[in-house]
């Protein structure tokens, strides 16, 4: 029986070794891991204590140089480095986590003129902050990035200088450094270019000797972070504006129009017990084969449902997803799978269906496809009486929407920082 208690306990203590203690690096790069004295801190570093903390897993933070950083964990010195963004050379020794940060991306020039997409056969003069996550991007796109410099100043004064045409940098992170700047270095113009997410890449090596351990630290990541950046007046103005130049004649559409017609008739006397049944066996086909999802199979093949796609089709990524419900808010037709079946118990719903009035929501991350949204709702109305019958929902991936610059004659004007 001893031998026996004894063999649980070194059982245990190796259990509690392997899950104890995990080994991350990261440089200083505010305000997502700043030194104030012989502390680290910044909004990473706090949502890794939350994180961990929540999974009951001992760590270790060391800061290094961030080429140092990310070397360590391919040479399997350490379980992994934050925070970064997704790039290439890291994919074959590690996998990038959920995101504990969201960064707007902007080229900051002295410029109205916004640069190119990429950066193959571009004469743009380019610097950047020797390996930062931007660097590490713009080099994946095809810019040549030079000089490299330590620091977010001193692309400032090469901009001031007139030794490079553009760089690009987080927005909050700029200002920040702005304010310890002279106003003379301040950029006169900054564009938009992406959303950029910031994750911790975990070595695959301990991933495979872990393998609940990801999918763990990702569940406990949206619980433990500040609500993500809201998006500014003038992006919503700018989303609203594209939403009524593109897209709000779909509403108008008579097979549109007729199809939520026709399920009203067809669904008026559903109780919301029934409404219920409907919502939870959409849910159960979700995790079954294709040929085993009736009702989804149905919604998602109707003459609408269609018509949808190829919409979406049209439009090249801009649009994530779209919703046509009845006056219940049950699916109509979609262009995609969605979670529910019934919408009636969302805001995107109500709001437009209630008030008659446009709905956007706030910015929501897809896990699935590691991109940004908003959804924009408005009202379908009967063209004899007048009155709201149903709801269209278009989800814009934001990323995509706010870099379009063909929503009015002229390009839209370049923002100042």
């Amino acid at each position: 029986m001893l031998r026996v208690l004894m063999l649980l306990l070194l059982i245990l203590l190796a259990c509690t070794t392997q899950a104890g203690s995990i080994r991350l690096n990261t440089d200083i790069f505010p305000p997502y891991q700043v030194r104030e004295g012989d502390r680290l801190t910044g909004s990473s570093v706090k949502a890794l204590a939350c994180i961990f903390d929540a999974m009951q897993v001992e760590y270790e933070i060391r800061v290094l140089p961030w080429e140092r950083a990310i070397q360590e964990v391919a040479d399997g010195k350490a379980e992994g480095f934050f925070s970064a963004t997704r790039m290439n050379r890291a994919s074959s020794f590690a996998t990038l986590s959920a995101p504990l940060a969201l960064e707007k991306w902007y080229w900051f020039s002295n410029s109205a003129s916004r640069p190119p997409s990429l950066g193959l056969g571009s004469s743009l003069r380019v610097a950047g902050i020797r390996g930062s996550n931007e660097v590490e991007w713009l080099q994946q796109h095809g810019y040549r990035v030079d000089p490299l410099v330590s620091g977010t100043g001193q692309l400032l004064q090469l901009l001031q200088r007139d030794r490079v045409d553009a760089f690009l940098a987080d927005q909050q992170t700029l200002r920040i450094e702005m304010t310890r700047q002279p106003t003379v270095l301040r950029p006169r113009f900054a564009h938009f270019q992406q959303y950029t997410t910031l994750g911790v890449y975990f070595s695959n090596h301990y991933i495979g000797r872990h393998p609940d351990f990801l999918e763990r630290f990702n569940n406990h990541v949206f619980g433990c972070l500040p609500e993500f950046g809201v998006l500014r007046a003038d992006e919503r103005q700018r989303l609203h504006r594209l939403h009524d130049t593109l897209f709000d004649r779909w509403r108008h559409e008579p097979a549109l129009i007729a199809a939520v017609a026709e399920q009203n008739q067809r669904n008026q006397t559903l109780s919301i017990q029934q409404i219920e049944q409907l919502d939870q066996q959409w849910r159960q086909e979700q995790t079954l084969s294709t040929d085993q999802r009736p009702l989804t199979n149905h919604i998602l093949n109707t003459p609408l449902a269609q018509w949808l796609r190829a919409r979406q089709t049209e439009h090249d990524g801009v649009i994530s997803e779209i919703i046509v419900t009845d006056q219940q808010g049950l699916n109509v037709a979609i262009s995609d799978p969605t979670t529910d079946y019934w919408q009636g118990d969302e805001t995107k719903f109500a709001d437009p269906f209630f008030s008659d009035q446009p709905y956007m929501s706030t910015l929501n991350y897809d896990q699935s496809t590691r991109r940004f949204q908003v959804h924009v709702s408005t009202s379908i109305h009967d063209p004899q009486g007048g009155a709201v019958i149903g709801v269209l929902i278009i989800g814009l991936d934001i990323e995509k929407a706010l870099r379009m610059e063909d929503l009015e004659p002229h390009n839209i004007k370049a923002e100042t920082p």
